[in-house]
């Protein structure tokens, strides 16, 4: 049967139809693909391929949509492969960026980056690229994971670790090489740290110490990667408190003394001073930031007496030196511009606050554990900590001490509602005073801070005697705000309206009055302006035994009937 033309050119646009709706099908599982939580992509392959589902084609380009796009978030295969030796060492500290010298015992992933960049470059070029190709290969319909843990993969991993060493043990005989090494390495983990935090001026450069510790792990590679592994998992976060702390940092530090016996049984050929025989107490604490455990280890549990080179007491005092090089980069660039003259109000944005709250709450751990240690009064240690300390102290009492002080006049004052930086202005408080309160602990009162305090009480009780000023048509919930922002300024350094408050206020007690009869739920900040006022009433009441104000009654009643 001869096919007539209006056949042939129907059965083309079948064709052409086909390869378009396979083109659409493919847009659309791209998209749905797209909006699939990184962290959950594994799960929906492993669900397609354990399932048998009937219309399997539509099933296999799904799965296919998934393989892909959750290797194309992956590039770096080869990296990634190498990098997986050093895992359970790895730790992104944007504190410790900052520290002045190398940390013994850490390796930042940017610096393992960096790392890895120059021994793809210098050290075994053909080799990397070698690897990169065949896990592109391997990784065509496998997810990424899985190929980094399979037998091919495992002995790819393993030729880069005795090249790596290999190189890193000839870079120690040239210094030529080893300057160019560490320029590549340098600037790759610079480069990538720049952009995982904010305002990074300079960072912990990568030096032959650092390489001598990198080198010493691949080569006992074997040995310490599952005792690495094991240590991560048993130095637990900080989470007793009370006598329980205690018994958790007894039994922590007792628990470094016998890791530290089987590294050593590991690796016999290592030095006491090389970091990789104090590896425990360094995992402790640059890791999970255990200074506590690590005073207790020093002082109980036979650690080493206070001295400039012990890979310990360099580690601690780096950890020191990084939160005071932390607040002092960050308060510089982010307060360094602002006038206080010309009334600029504050702007903290989450990033920043982060990185100081973790810079100050560390600063105030590290120093105890200094303090605790001996080293404030070592004559090596000691002269290299007071300098940072007043360092930290020009900075917060020259930059930020003017400015907290003339925002917090303008949040106090700012009757008709908060000032536009009113959150940013107690955050900021409270950081200034949890620094100062660090400094008083070991014997550095700043007399700054007690100016900063005594100016702060006068302008804010200035501005309480200003705000319980209540005309006849005013309105009274928002006066209460206003009360309540006032004790929040001055609750971020430690003091409240409550000295202030009096019965025989007659604006007090009407804004009082209304909340007791008016308002169904009262906010604790209120609630607390509302019970020192009726405990000025019974103190002031309790003083006459045969007249007694019907006002003062009255409220009181209210209060009790509200109550109970």
């Amino acid at each position: 049967m001869t096919r007539r033309p209006e056949d042939t050119t129907q059965g083309g646009s079948s064709g052409a139809a086909g390869t378009a709706a396979m083109a659409e099908l493919r847009r659309h599982m791209d998209d749905l693909v797209a909006r699939v939580p990184r962290h959950a992509i594994r799960a929906v392959i492993d669900e397609i391929d354990n399932t048998s589902v009937p219309n399997g084609e539509r099933a296999r380009h799904l799965r296919d949509a998934l393989v892909e796009h959750f290797n194309r978030l992956r590039p770096m295969k080869a990296r990634r492969l190498f990098t997986s030796l050093f895992e359970p060492f790895l730790v992104d500290d944007h504190v410790l960026y900052r520290a002045r010298e190398p940390i013994p015992g850490l390796i930042q992933r940017v610096d393992m980056g960096g790392i890895w960049q120059a021994l793809s470059r210098l050290g075994f070029p053909t080799l990397a690229m070698e690897v990169q190709n065949r896990l592109d290969d391997l990784s065509q319909d496998a997810i990424l994971d899985q190929v980094l843990t399979g037998p091919e993969a495992m002995a790819m991993r393993e030729a880069m670790r005795g090249e790596a060493a290999r190189f890193l043990a000839l870079l120690q005989t040239s210094r030529k090489a080893a300057e160019e090494f560490l320029i590549v390495a340098n600037r790759e983990a610079l480069k990538d740290a720049r952009q995982r935090t904010p305002h990074l001026t300079a960072k912990a450069p990568i030096d032959v110490r650092s390489l001598a510790f990198v080198q010493a792990v691949l080569e006992d590679n074997a040995a310490l990667l599952p005792l690495a592994e094991r240590m991560r998992q048993d130095i637990a976060e900080i989470g007793a408190v009370g006598e329980l702390r205690q018994a958790e940092v007894d039994g922590q530090a007792a628990m470094l003394v016998g890791y530290v016996r089987e590294v050593r049984k590991a690796c016999p050929a290592r030095d006491m001073d090389e970091p990789v025989a104090w590896l425990p107490p360094l995992v402790a604490l640059n890791i999970k930031h255990r200074y506590d455990v690590i005073l207790r280890y020093v002082r109980e549990y036979g650690g080493p007496m206070p001295g400039d080179n012990h890979p310990l007491h360099q580690a601690l005092f780096g950890h020191f030196s990084a939160c005071c090089t932390t607040i002092v980069q960050v308060i510089r660039a982010v307060f360094g511009d602002l006038a206080v003259q010309e009334g600029h109000v504050l702007s903290l944005h989450r990033p920043v606050r982060e990185l100081l709250d973790t810079a100050v709450t560390r600063f105030e751990q590290s120093l105890a554990a200094l303090s605790g240690a001996g080293f404030l009064s070592n004559r090596l240690i000691g002269p290299r900590i007071r300098p940072m300390l007043a360092e930290v102290s020009r900075a917060l009492t020259s930059i930020v001490m003017p400015l907290a002080v003339e925002r917090a006049q303008a949040a106090t004052t700012a009757r008709s509602g908060p000032a536009p930086d009113h959150d940013d202005l107690i955050w900021l408080l409270d950081f200034v005073w949890r620094w100062g309160a660090t400094l008083g602990s070991v014997g550095y009162a700043s007399p700054e801070l007690q100016a900063m305090r005594t100016r702060m009480l006068d302008n804010g009780h200035a501005a309480f005697l200003q705000a319980i000023k209540i005309d006849e048509d005013e309105d009274l919930p928002r006066r209460m705000d206003h009360l309540v922002r006032i004790n929040r300024v001055l609750a971020a350094i430690g003091e409240s309206v409550g000295p202030w408050i009096s019965p025989v206020s007659q604006g007090l007690h009407r804004v009082v009055d209304y909340h007791l009869d008016v308002v169904d739920e009262i906010a604790p900040e209120a609630q607390f302006v509302i019970d020192h006022f009726i405990g000025a009433v019974r103190k002031e009441l309790g003083r006459s035994r045969h007249w007694q104000s019907v006002d003062l009654v009255a409220i009181l009643r209210l209060y009790e009937s509200r109550a109970g």
